[in-house]
């Protein structure tokens, strides 16, 4: 369109050039004007003929002149739109825009441009792009306008926005069906063990001499079981509370020293923390309990990785960087624990998938998803020898 543009408005100033050019005076240009006119017909076929509407306006906001394709997008005769105010034809709910408009025009020295909805005589609307210049020096000036109907193109803007939008819709429920799938096996689970216990117990007790101590064991452990069956449920509906979550603006250094502190807090496992950082950590909009839990069941998971593993020094290394030509943070987090076997790093985010004996209550899927929700990446970077690697990313505040 730019380029469509710049041509215009070249051919523009060349037939501008030509009727600004002085008038024969004499009987020498007299007799070359003859001459000159089969050129000034063909600069008048250009104004008459170009494919693009191009009229001038008044001081007072009046058509002085409009060639054919002009008259053609209004839907009137030529001789019908000269000396009559173009403002009418701007489509009431862009009255206002084509006023700011105007009145930057006459302001300024540089052409300016807008979109805005042009209603025709009829009464039928097209979406126009706008191209105009004033013609002289001063706030009365002439104005030249270049006006194209860019009907089709913002159809097909609008086309593909609604396309998005479904892709969207059906990204964030395909998310969230993984979601219910995952939770759903990770409360199959603490079911089943509440039953195994309570088939325990109700067993110890109908015996001659119950056991009270295996039957507080039993006990003991429906009642974990079912915490565990309660935070998957409540997993469960907080995620499907996204689709209407709330973001804000926060620091991204604050929130990852905080999670850092909690971490250690809920796990037994000493480990060091090595947290790179660059000179200036980026404020990043996003739901901010939606970060706080995915960075949480990463640092949770490297650090079982590394108990289970047994390393004698264990380290997780949290780097934040902003990405280069994005209006994006990338965050890393790397462990030095026994790594993710090679077969199982493209199951990594499915449902049901997990590497530990007793499941995961926020699960990598779900973790994905949450990312995702809020604009974000969630990846893992394969690599060879120990430890696991994982990236996120989250859009900037503007």
């Amino acid at each position: 369109m730019e380029e469509h543009s710049l041509a215009t408005w070249e051919k523009l100033y060349e037939l501008q050039a030509h009727q600004l050019a002085p008038r024969p005076q004499d009987d020498e240009r007299r007799n070359g004007q003859i001459a000159g006119e089969a050129p000034r017909d063909r600069y008048r076929d250009l104004y008459d003929f170009f494919p693009i509407g191009y009229l001038t306006l008044g001081s007072d906001g009046g058509i002085d002149e409009v060639n054919l394709a002009g008259a053609a997008l209004l839907g009137e005769e030529r001789g019908g739109l000269i000396r009559r105010r173009f403002a009418p034809f701007v489509a009431p709910e862009d009255s206002e825009s084509w006023n700011r408009y105007l009145s930057k025009i006459r302001h300024s020295s540089d052409r300016q441009s807008c979109e805005l909805a042009i209603r025709r005589v009829d009464g039928s609307s097209f979406q126009a792009k706008l191209d105009s210049m004033r013609m002289e020096a001063g706030n009365d000036s002439p104005i030249r306008i270049v006006i194209s109907d860019i009907t089709e193109r913002k159809s097909m803007e609008k086309e593909i926005q609604d396309r998005r939008k479904k892709m969207d819709d059906l990204h964030l429920l395909h998310a969230t069906s993984q979601t219910v799938a995952a939770i759903a096996h990770e409360l199959n689970q603490p079911l089943l063990a509440i039953a195994s216990y309570s088939n325990a117990a109700l067993m110890l007790l109908g015996s001659r001499e119950p056991n009270l101590d295996k039957i507080r064991k039993a006990i003991d452990g429906c009642e974990r079981q079912a915490h565990r069956a309660g935070k998957s449920i409540r997993d469960l509906l907080e995620f499907l509370n996204t689709q209407e979550f709330t973001t804000e603006t926060f620091d991204l250094h604050e929130e990852i020293t905080d999670v850092l502190d909690a971490a250690r807090s809920e796990q037994e496992l000493a480990f060091e923390c090595v947290f790179r950082k660059g000179e200036e950590i980026p404020v990043v909009r996003a739901n901010r309990i939606h970060v706080q839990k995915v960075l949480l069941n990463l640092l949770h998971n490297g650090m079982e990785a590394m108990r289970e593993g047994g390393v004698p020094l264990p380290v997780i290394c949290v780097t934040v960087k902003r990405i280069p030509d994005e209006s994006a943070v990338q965050v890393t987090i790397q462990d030095n624990g026994p790594g993710i076997r090679e077969g199982d790093v493209y199951r990594l985010f499915k449902p049901f998938f997990t590497t530990k004996a007793k499941g995961i209550g926020m699960g990598l899927a779900v973790s994905r998803s949450l990312i995702e929700t809020n604009g974000g990446k969630l990846w893992f970077e394969p690599q060879s020898g120990a430890g696991a690697i994982f990236h996120l990313t989250l859009p900037l505040a503007t």
